[in-house]
Parts: structure tokens; C-alpha cells; sequence
């Protein structure tokens, strides 16, 4: 997949060992130039749905099964088309241990019904709700908070988003 950007912090030691994490992450189009997103309605700030990807899982398995359970979202298969992928480097939350994070972005249609959400501890707690929003606006809303409270993957969300709103990825909204 075509890597959009790489972040690299270069704030650890190149000897030290490397924790890669992949994600996949849908950019689902609604109406009227908006996009499906994760809103917490403690932090209001906005993600694209999606998450981590299991061991022995394929990336789009991951990305249908994350979508549903964060939104309810029935993901179409055939539907599904690779956009690009970001790479985040730096310092683990772990002593001597650099985080490398891949984040698969795909662009997908839904089914017009909805599933039950199935959310973890965390979302819950954070609030985690679908919403359809411009991506203007939520780019304008993630990256005050990204700046103030210096959260990386607000940086990532919005360098997608801002994406889109300039309309560097087509074909979407």
C-alpha cells in the first residue's frame, strides 16, 4: 500500500527494541461531503473507525470487524479500495522500546442497516459515538486538541482529514 506519510520523532534509541502495531482504519462517505467518524463525547475529538489488527487477521477482516463494533457499521466487502498508509515513529509509553505504527487507511460503503456496537472498556469510557461530520470541521476541532494536549494520534487523524478536505484523496465525498 502506498505510504502517505511517515512520522519518525527520532526521540529513542535505534537499539532499542521495536514494537510495530498495525491498524485499519475506513473513510465511509454520508451525505453532503461528510464522513463516518468516532466522536468521544467526553474529549470531542473525532476518529476514523477502525483499530488494531489481530494477530492472524487480514487487514480489511480487521477493518469490518473494528468498524461494526465502534459503529454498528456493516462494512460491504466488495466495496472496500486501499488509500495509503501512515507510519508513526517514536518513543514507546514502555521503557526502551520504539513504537512503529502503521495505520492502513481504506475507503468503504455500508450496508444501509445497522448492527449493535460492541465497545471496549476505553471507548466506553471516552464515549465513542458514530457521527457524520465534514472533514473540515473535524479536523478544525482535532487539531486544537492534538496541539494543546500533544495526543500523536490526533496528529494522524488529521493529517487524513485534512486530506480529504483538500481533496488530495479523491473519489470518496
Amino acid at each position: 500500500m502506498k505510504v502517505l506519510r511517515t512520522w519518525d520523532l527520532k526521540d529513542y534509541d535505534p537499539a532499542w527494541r521495536r514494537f510495530v502495531r498495525s491498524t485499519a482504519r475506513a473513510i465511509i462517505p454520508g451525505e453532503n461531503g461528510t464522513v463516518a467518524m468516532v466522536r468521544s463525547t467526553t474529549d470531542d475529538f473525532y476518529l476514523f473507525p477502525g483499530g488494531g489488527v489481530k494477530k492472524y487477521e487480514s487487514r480489511t477482516d480487521a477493518l469490518i470487524r473494528e468498524t461494526k463494533e465502534e459503529t454498528g457499521l456493516i462494512i460491504i466487502p466488495d466495496s472496500i479500495r486501499e488509500l495509503g498508509m501512515f507510519r508513526e515513529i517514536r518513543r514507546s509509553i514502555y521503557p526502551n522500546e520504539i513504537f512503529d505504527q502503521r495505520s492502513y487507511y481504506y475507503a468503504a460503503e455500508v450496508k444501509p442497516c445497522r448492527a449493535e456496537t460492541s465497545l471496549e472498556a476505553y471507548e466506553k469510557k471516552l464515549g465513542f459515538e458514530l457521527c457524520y461530520i465534514h472533514p473540515g470541521e473535524a479536523y478544525d476541532v482535532n487539531i486544537v486538541i492534538a496541539k494543546k494536549r500533544k495526543l500523536n494520534f490526533l496528529f494522524r487523524e488529521s493529517e487524513m482529514l485534512r486530506e480529504l478536505r483538500d481533496k488530495k484523496i479523491s473519489g470518496i465525498i
